[in-house]
């Protein structure tokens, strides 16, 4: 980051993981846009946002309890407000948790693992020698993880709930279609963290450098773009499917225009946008 973000609605709204929950709830009801009637999309969306936000807030506030805080602006918001950001993020997870109840027989097959990937994931492990073990130190696994995880969330949990009834293999296949667009944009985000992550991430700028890593995010929009067309094509929305093609231009602009040294407006809210632009276009296409 380059600065703090000095409007404090904006603030709320990036450094309190609002606009990242409102992206989950868009990427589950656009899922939700293709499943029967019937489907509990809307309380699973509204559970799924509110566990973003009170997992993105435990994360941040335990690091706003250590010196670190004083170096990013965000720790810094988050341990000047951490009274009342406390109450707010456990809150949310109680709501999360009270509504996800009546739907976890059927999500936890799908939850659990995520959610101990991503517990492998940012807890460091090291050897005697101190040498870095575990999933951090598996070359390009940072963003492919978040990708994956995603994926299980906003749509392996919701086809799965589905009372049309989906095969495993189908709900997996469905959720695959969505990790290309997610995996661009976390490579995006790898693109701002390159002079910051440690070498050992194996990131894919670090390996290809920005240029490589542009062109492969390039090519993965362009392969979810691909999906979703023929996706949407299968499904009867022949001339309304090209209104998605907005909203992967808008993310390819982002890709092409993305640098190490950006703003936070750049990436915590237009790059995360996309996450919400492409649903809304997506809800566009199935109304022509």
């Amino acid at each position: 980051m380059t600065g703090p973000i000095r409007h404090p609605a904006l603030r709320w709204l990036i450094y309190g993981h609002l606009w990242l929950a409102l992206a989950v709830a868009a990427q589950t009801l656009w899922t939700g846009l293709f499943l029967h009637e019937g489907t509990p999309v809307g309380r699973y969306a509204l559970a799924a946002a509110l566990g973003a936000y009170a997992a993105y807030g435990v994360m941040r506030l335990a690091r706003a309890r250590g010196p670190e805080h004083v170096r990013y602006p965000n720790l810094q918001w988050y341990h000047r407000h951490r009274g009342l950001l406390t109450v707010l993020v456990g809150v949310a997870g109680v709501a999360a948790f009270v509504l996800l109840w009546p739907l976890w027989p059927v999500a936890w097959p799908w939850l659990v693992p995520a959610i101990v990937l991503a517990f492998f994931y940012v807890t460091p492990f090291t050897t005697a020698k101190g040498t870095g073990i575990g999933l951090r130190s598996i070359p390009f696994v940072k963003a492919f993880l978040i990708a994956v995880l995603w994926a299980v969330v906003t749509v392996a949990v919701p086809v799965r709930l589905d009372p049309y009834g989906h095969t495993d293999l189908t709900v997996a296949a469905m959720a695959c279609m969505r990790v290309p667009l997610i995996l661009a944009l976390a490579i995006t985000f790898d693109i701002r963290d390159q002079a910051s992550d440690a070498p050992a991430l194996r990131t894919v700028p670090l390996v290809f450098g920005i240029r490589g890593a542009k062109a492969i995010a390039l090519l993965l929009l362009a392969c979810s773009a691909l999906f979703e067309l023929v996706f949407l094509q299968r499904l009867g929305y022949v001339e309304g499917k090209w209104l998605l093609l907005i909203g992967y231009a808008y993310a390819a602009v982002l890709v092409v225009r993305a640098r190490p040294v950006r703003d936070p407006i750049y990436y915590a809210l237009l790059v995360d946008g996309a996450m919400v632009v492409v649903p809304l276009c997506a809800w566009a296409a199935t109304l022509v």
